[in-house]
């Protein structure tokens, strides 16, 4: 790993939170509007790919490489230095029929095994654990083909997700550097890549982007449960009708954000 990038958590911050999943078989449910608009996200970065060779990087748990390899005839390939996150991911392909190859491994040492591989790599939620987020984009770069595409999403911990944040999960905090739209642009640029838009993405409201998981021990499983139960409907029921009224994505109310960009043929 680049000493230069210190990570805000460890494998045990990550097999505790997977752990909590392991009996749990999900899937990609399009009453979220979340859903809904990180697909139509995709599209854009994967529009123009023909069989695109992709990675996933922080893949535990993935529903969205299942979906990825099903509807753009990719090679998808996921690495994390989690081992049940991994297992969890290679069952979720295994329960969507999909194929793909399932590393588990850091992203710095995976990084120079597979240099210049890809036509495709994303994350949602990596660079944001991180102290020094320049340091893992240079990886993600040197994964990538010249003029290959990038898609980068982290959570938008500012707005009314800070306070919940602090209540339902203060380590969650802790462990993500917040970063707005316009810096995760500069860092990207800076980096080398050639940003073709960024925002904040996900709908008007996703309740459950914040891990509610240290309640369990305070009201117990089946009361996590319920709360988790109703943060999910909240989900959803609120979440179309805003988005019926047209409520646009914001720091508000938005649960990620995001960049596209690309890497320069020239380099």
């Amino acid at each position: 790993m680049d000493p230069q990038a210190k990570p805000l958590t460890d494998e045990s911050y990550w097999t505790t939170l997977w752990d909590g999943q392991q009996h749990k078989v999900r899937h990609l449910r399009w009453a979220y509007v979340t859903n809904r608009q990180l697909a139509k996200l995709f599209h854009r970065a994967l529009a123009n790919a023909e069989h695109p060779t992709l990675v996933e990087l922080g893949c535990a748990d993935s529903l969205w490489l299942p979906y990825l390899a099903q509807n753009y005839e990719s090679t998808c390939y996921g690495v994390d230095f989690s081992q049940l996150g991994c297992q969890l991911a290679q069952r979720n392909l295994a329960l969507a029929g999909a194929e793909g190859i399932i590393i588990c491994d850091d992203v710095f040492a995976f990084a120079k095994e597979y240099r210049a591989t890809f036509d495709f790599v994303y994350s949602m939620g990596l660079i944001e654990h991180f102290s020094t987020p320049q340091a893992i984009l240079q990886e993600m770069d040197s994964l990538l083909k010249p003029g290959g595409t990038m898609l980068t999403i982290i959570p938008n911990l500012r707005g009314m997700y800070t306070p919940i944040a602090r209540v339902a999960s203060p380590k969650l905090l802790a462990t993500h550097k917040v970063i707005p739209p316009i810096g995760l642009a500069t860092v990207l640029q800076e980096a080398g890549f050639d940003v073709t838009e960024y925002g904040y993405t996900g709908g008007p409201l996703k309740l459950s982007v914040v891990d509610y998981s240290p309640w369990r021990a305070v009201i117990g499983k089946w009361g996590h449960e319920v709360l988790c139960k109703c943060v999910n409907l909240t989900d959803i029921v609120v979440g179309n009708l805003l988005a019926a009224l047209h409520v646009p994505n914001q720091q508000l109310t938005s649960p990620y954000v995001y960049a596209l960009c690309t890497k320069p043929n020239e380099k």
